[in-house]
């Protein structure tokens, strides 16, 4: 089926209001399958932390940023160890080169890109690790299932991703774009809809009911899927929060967490404990997906 709502999403690696909102994005891709594509423009939250300044969370050193992202994490669900801004050490610190990296990732195709971005943001976000160093993204990137590494590294060193991402950086100045998250989402089915001609802007972290508000006005015949199998669901996308879960099948985070316990004591979801929170990730030896779980109706 061919996508009839394309979602620009503005985003950078670092950003904690975007990793909280990776449970609205899943929602959208599992409800919506595609119908809906997400393309993704890198937006270089911090060019250079010794020249950086929020002025909405009052944020100048990597040390202010460290309580904003304990409120993040606290207000989303989403787990988050904010002790990565209390041990970075460099005055100039910037988020632009995990911008390149991935942008040199998206080069090999969307799925890839997708794939080494969320690795990007797991390692940032929950494990403490310095996204922006070259051995620290070559070591994520050898995780990434499907990226050919030396095609990364000789566009990393070419000057291609460098050159992707300036034009990820005009968009986001072409369309005003400040701050992240931002979706833009732009009809682009084959088929006339009145009022679905004009893009809608969507400034910073919002319920996921906003954004199906947006979608629905723009593509009012669009198909809504029921979530497919928790089993499925971690193979497809692969490690995912109890958040994002609990988002995807419309459950409470207590109700999510107490389903996701039952099915590890079964041996069919494992825990990966972070600060925060957990992901859940495919067994081992995964059995095949049940028709359908009965914790999990609402």
């Amino acid at each position: 089926m061919t996508s009839r709502v394309e979602v620009t999403y503005f985003t950078d690696p670092y950003c904690s209001w975007c990793w909280a909102t990776e449970p609205m994005l899943y929602r959208i891709r599992e409800t919506f399958r595609d119908q809906v594509r997400i393309r993704y423009v890198m937006g270089g939250l911090v060019r250079d932390m010794a020249e950086f300044y929020d002025a909405l969370n009052d944020i100048r050193t990597a040390a202010q940023v460290a309580p904003h992202w304990r409120m993040v994490s606290q207000r989303s669900g989403q787990p988050i160890d904010e002790g990565l801004w209390l041990e970075l050490d460099d005055p100039h610190f910037s988020t632009w080169p995990a911008c390149i990296a991935v942008k040199a990732a998206f080069l090999q195709g969307e799925e890839i890109g997708e794939r080494l971005l969320r690795r990007f943001r797991r390692a940032a976000l929950t494990e403490r690790r310095n996204i922006s160093r070259r051995e620290v993204q070559e070591e994520l990137a050898r995780e990434v299932e499907g990226l050919d590494l030396a095609r990364w590294r000789v566009d990393l060193e070419n000057g291609r991703a460098a050159r992707a991402f300036e034009e990820d950086l005009e968009e986001c100045r072409r369309y005003g774009v400040t701050g992240f998250p931002t979706l833009l989402f732009r009809y682009v089915g084959p088929v006339a809809v009145p009022g679905a001609q004009r893009p809608v802007l969507v400034v910073g972290h919002r319920a996921y009911a906003t954004y199906r508000e947006v979608l629905r006005r723009l593509a009012p015949t669009l198909k809504e899927h029921p979530p497919r199998t928790i089993e499925e669901l971690l193979r497809i996308y692969g490690p995912l929060t109890t958040r994002e879960l609990a988002e995807i099948y419309g459950r409470d985070l207590p109700g999510m967490r107490e389903a996701m316990e039952a099915l590890e004591r079964e041996g069919r979801a494992r825990r990966i404990p972070v600060p925060g929170g957990e992901f859940w990730a495919s067994p081992t030896a995964s059995p095949e997906p049940a028709e359908s779980d009965p914790r999990l109706q609402n």
